[in-house]
């Protein structure tokens, strides 16, 4: 029995020895592996020179290792390159046509851009929003290690935001929600075919608020009204915890949507949508929390899912 004890004593006691000397070791390559500089393929006069036909418009360091390139050549949206200085990985972040700001760098894996609604391709325009970029591979060879995804932007009731780009229209109807309101647009008699061209789109119309009579107005570039529509006076709203009211005005050969809000309404969003049948309308909605930021809390995207060493496949 006792040499038995004896045998697994020496049998334990070598194999801690041997597990604490591997670990030491280890620890040792590490530390000298750590402390070694890492071998850069890439330099700032580098990655200067792949420009030769487009304008730099800025380099920014993400950490030690990345820098994102914004550039831009005449007449073109501009760009966002994000390169790895160890690796010489180059990857281009899938903005597309759109006119956009860099807005935040979470790290080099996530990246958030505000889109102007205005493109490098199309006359027309939307209201601004948030593209956000996300690293979803890591593959040197290739340069689309990025998707985007595109996310209503809220704006303050102070901010002027604008879109849209036909005259050719009709206020036709307004429709109350319980978070907005909704307004549809139809091509004035005789204009359908420049109504439909390419796409139907609403009037240029920019928004701004009236912070003593507060009040928020969408000013709409067209002044034809549907007969339903003509003469009509403020419309109350009922039971609404962001709107009082709301007022049509006709003047300068325009349409001002005025809308009386409440002290709860703290930010507002526009954008444009189609019905089924084509027809534009404007879809306002409005949001009673400044602090709240519409994240994708299922995967609670920014804290967890793309930090440095996280990526989706």
């Amino acid at each position: 029995m006792r040499k038995r004890l004896l045998f697994l004593t020496i049998v334990l006691v070598l194999g801690l020895s041997i597990i604490f000397y591997g670990c030491t070791n280890d620890s040792k390559k590490a530390s000298s592996t750590t402390n070694d500089k890492p071998v850069f393929k890439l330099t700032i006069d580098k990655i200067k020179k792949k420009y030769t036909d487009t304008k730099i418009k800025d380099i920014k360091n993400i950490g030690k290792e990345f820098v994102i390139v914004e550039s831009q050549k005449d007449t073109f949206a501009n760009r966002f390159d994000v390169y790895n200085l160890r690796t010489g990985d180059m990857d281009s972040l899938p903005t597309g046509a759109e006119f956009v700001t860099l807005d935040k760098i979470e790290n080099e894996n996530y990246f958030v851009f505000l889109s102007s609604g205005k493109n490098s391709e199309s006359p027309f325009s939307s209201f601004p929003y948030l593209i956000k970029c996300v690293r979803i591979k890591n593959d040197v060879k290739q340069n689309d290690d990025y998707i985007a995804l595109k996310e209503d932007k809220y704006f303050p009731l102070d901010a002027s935001v604008q879109a849209g780009s036909k005259g050719e229209d009709v206020m036709s109807d307004i429709t109350v929600a319980l978070d907005g309101l909704e307004v549809l647009f139809k091509p004035m008699k005789g204009k359908e075919q420049e109504f439909y061209a390419d796409a139907a789109d609403i009037p240029p119309t920019k928004t701004s608020y009236n912070k003593d009579k507060k009040e928020l107005v969408f000013e709409i570039g067209t002044n034809q009204l549907d007969n339903k529509l003509l003469g009509e006076k403020a419309v109350r709203i009922e039971n609404n915890q962001y709107m009082s009211s709301y007022e049509i005005q006709q003047k300068d050969n325009k349409i001002y949507l005025v809308i009386a809000v409440k002290d709860t309404l703290k930010e507002y969003m526009a954008k444009i949508k189609r019905l089924p049948d084509g027809l534009p309308y404007l879809a306002v909605e409005f949001k009673n929390n400044k602090e709240y930021e519409t994240y994708y809390k299922w995967f609670n995207m920014e804290k967890t899912c793309y930090s440095k060493s996280f990526y989706l496949i």
